[in-house]
């Protein structure tokens, strides 16, 4: 008589059993991790994008805007839904015939939203020709659509155009704003 190796049918039940419980496990966590890494990638596009207006700003001598816009020809919108950074020489928020579009963000937030609260309400940054914000400061926060606090992010941007990320420091796996409070979604 051959001897023969294989899996009875038992032992290869119990091995399927235990790889779709593993699966299921890992697949109810795949959404999270998927919006984890969707607010990661736009909180370095928008701190480039800041970094690139202060410094077209600086480099050209004239005013750029970065502003909400889902048109890219004028500012509007919201945030989540697109923007663009572009040389205003009139200071109008309005890319004019003279006026240079830099680069456009399009409408890359699938999970949340994105609003921009700044002194004075206004929706836009505006650098000046040295490359400091004109008369603002403010921050992005990040919001799940869920209510999620764990998934709230915010990057802060200071009076001359400088960005940190806000944090978690007290370890509650909620990230504090710029006064050291739980950053809250409207």
């Amino acid at each position: 008589m051959r001897s023969t190796q294989g899996f009875s049918l038992v032992e290869l039940m119990i091995a399927l059993t235990i790889l779709s419980i593993i699966l299921t496990v890992g697949l109810a966590k795949l959404p999270l991790l998927f919006e984890k890494t969707e607010v990661a990638v736009l909180q370095k596009t928008l701190a480039q994008h800041i970094s690139l207006a202060k410094s077209t700003a600086a480099n050209s001598g004239l005013i750029v805007t970065l502003c909400p816009s889902e048109d890219y020809a004028e500012c509007r919108g919201s945030w989540t839904r697109g923007s663009m950074i572009f040389i205003d020489r009139n200071g109008n928020r309005k890319v004019d015939i003279d006026d240079e579009v830099i680069r456009i963000r399009e409408n890359d937030i699938r999970q949340g939203k994105l609003e921009w609260r700044a002194f004075g309400r206004r929706q836009y940054l505006q650098f000046d020709p040295k490359g400091y914000l004109l008369h603002q400061s403010g921050n992005f926060t990040y919001c799940d659509l869920m209510g999620d606090p764990t998934l709230t992010r915010q990057l802060i941007v200071n009076s001359v155009g400088r960005v940190r990320i806000a944090t978690d420091s007290n370890g509650d796996n909620i990230r504090e704003d710029s006064r050291g409070k739980p950053i809250k979604c409207s």
